[in-house]
């Protein structure tokens, strides 16, 4: 268990309740229902919260995770995220941190997900890490709250998380289920992608929708991604629109999601273009981390590095230089004024 370093005021607390260890394996061709031997195998930590982080660490940040973490699967884990320099608060649990597994078919240039479901958290397990979190906040300047949770987690922590970081954090769902009380607590960033958007909504326009979640709940600005499809930015009033550019080959799309919304972050924190040198803000200033001058931009790099990350065989991984890149190539049409 990692103790957070009060000495870095704009480091990064990623809320991760329900990681995973992550188990890819490569084939030549994906065939349902037949007998699919993998050519190649790559296992790693992973779950929101880790590839939250792994997107942050690519630009040189530093990042803490807070977890859980249980059996061999656990230890692995935890001791893969030392060695990628990811920091983390873990409690151990008696139940074993799941498998997830991704089968990337390269012929199809396709990734299919299999997730094992979590187990349960005991009561005291949940308290433990609870009384870590609530009582750690002061160290960090942005948090952000990654996916769903396992159970014996009541739904209203994240609102709990939520309202006592404001006051001195940027605070990021990345998350749909179960959200309710934690939009109505209030959040300065909600990071979904539009399938999510849709369900919650039950509104097909993506510009309507996001005005109506807005609308509805405590939400300073709306991220909504689409794959490869036109992503959206949206606050009040206005939305935003940024068409990527095409990738002449996907590796592996799992995770993308979850580095937009930690780069995303980061870089709200960290004004400046990806792979220049990080500058630390004389004082946290939420005003003026939220005006879109600095949020446009902060989203569109943070859009090419999950694009570019796509182009790699790890979840979150990216080349800077790529991303830079893609950032470049990303169109964005101006404000539009929701009707």
């Amino acid at each position: 268990m990692d103790t957070p370093d009060t000495a870095a005021p704009c480091e990064i607390l990623a809320v991760g309740l329900n990681q995973a260890w992550q188990k890819i394996l490569f084939l030549d061709r994906f065939t349902p229902g037949q007998v699919n031997r993998a050519a190649a195998v790559q296992e790693l930590a992973a779950g929101k919260a880790t590839n939250f982080a792994a997107g942050i660490l690519q630009l040189g940040g530093r990042v803490t995770v807070a977890q859980f973490a249980g059996g061999l699967t656990g230890e692995w884990l935890c001791a893969d995220q030392e060695r990628r320099g990811i920091r983390h608060l873990t409690v151990t649990t008696a139940s074993a941190t799941r498998i997830c597994t991704t089968l990337v078919s390269r012929a199809e240039h396709t990734a299919s997900e299999l997730i094992e479901p979590s187990g349960k958290v005991t009561e005291t397990e949940f308290l433990r890490l609870r009384e870590m979190i609530l009582g750690a906040l002061a160290a960090w300047r942005g948090v952000g709250l990654c996916g769903t949770f396992p159970p014996g987690v009541p739904a209203s922590f994240y609102a709990e998380t939520a309202a006592a970081a404001r006051s001195q954090a940027i605070v990021l769902l990345d998350a749909v289920r179960d959200i309710t009380d934690t939009l109505r607590s209030g959040v300065d960033l909600l990071k979904i992608n539009a399938i999510e958007l849709r369900e919650l909504t039950q509104e097909n326009d993506p510009v309507r929708a996001a005005q109506a979640l807005l609308s509805a709940y405590r939400i300073s600005w709306l991220a909504v991604t689409a794959g490869a499809e036109t992503a959206c930015l949206a606050r009040p009033g206005e939305s935003w629109s940024f068409t990527l550019p095409r990738l002449a080959q996907v590796v592996n799309p799992i995770g993308a999601g979850d580095c937009v919304a930690g780069v995303f972050l980061w870089r709200l924190l960290h004004p400046g273009g990806l792979g220049q040198p990080i500058s630390v803000p004389p004082s946290f200033d939420r005003d003026r981390i939220l005006q879109a001058a600095n949020v446009v931009p902060a989203y569109r790099d943070a859009l090419a590095c999950g694009s570019a990350s796509c182009l790699e065989a790890a979840p979150a991984a990216f080349a800077v230089e790529k991303a830079r890149e893609i950032a470049a190539q990303i169109q964005i049409r101006d404000p539009g004024h929701a009707t």
